[in-house]
């Protein structure tokens, strides 16, 4: 199931101002009447004054289908925009997001390799955050003593270490709108997790070894 936070992302990442299907506002070629005459409804793109380009277009109808969470057809819109400008980090981090299956932190990974706004690499770091801490979670812990100990380190450190970057990443960043409380809440949770493990594993090695 998706956290709260992974679904928090596709709301806040939703950042492309676009108009489809509303008009533009009138331009100065005057009517007949005398009155300035509207333009026929091209949607804006910041980045596009004359029109929106086929990548925000692209990402605009993938935004649509994960809206009614039709996650198949918002992934492939997202991979089409990827294909569009495999250099922009955003269509990375809304494809990882639209993924409901298999292992998206390698999607996850490739964006942030990539150009983007601060907003969506802290959005690829928060989401790399959680998805480190979800594999954590699922990883088996079969040792006692030290070799348990280097488990809850491999397992462990990396989603705390990612955590910590987002924390840091926020705090130095004051324009983007990020979740300082949830990652600092996130590595307490993660040490005091660890700490619940080794004192078991303690108890097990015990019990073991009577």
């Amino acid at each position: 199931m998706r956290t709260v936070a992974a679904t928090l992302l596709i709301l806040a990442t939703l950042d492309v101002t676009t108009a489809f299907g509303q008009e533009a506002a009138g331009d100065s070629r005057g009517a007949a009447d005398g009155k300035p005459a509207k333009s026929k409804g091209v949607p804006k793109d910041p980045d596009n004054v004359k029109g929106i380009s086929q990548y925000e277009a692209t990402l605009g109808r993938g935004k649509d289908r994960a809206a009614e969470k039709d996650w198949a057809a918002a992934a492939l819109a997202f991979q089409e925009a990827i294909d569009l400008k495999p250099e922009e980090a955003r269509g990375y981090l809304l494809l990882a997001q639209a993924k409901r299956d298999g292992d998206v932190l390698d999607i996850v990974e490739k964006g942030r390799s990539k150009s983007g706004s601060e907003a969506t690499e802290a959005g690829l770091m928060l989401y790399r955050a959680e998805l480190l801490e979800r594999k954590a979670s699922a990883t088996a812990l079969t040792g006692t003593g030290n070799e348990l100990a280097a488990q809850l380190k491999a397992a462990w450190e990396p989603p705390r270490d990612a955590w910590g970057a987002y924390a840091n990443f926020v705090a130095s960043h004051p324009s983007v709108s990020g979740h300082k409380a949830t990652a600092d809440a996130r590595r307490k949770a993660i040490a005091e997790r660890e700490e619940r493990e080794s004192r078991f594993a303690a108890v097990r090695a015990k019990r073991d070894n009577k």
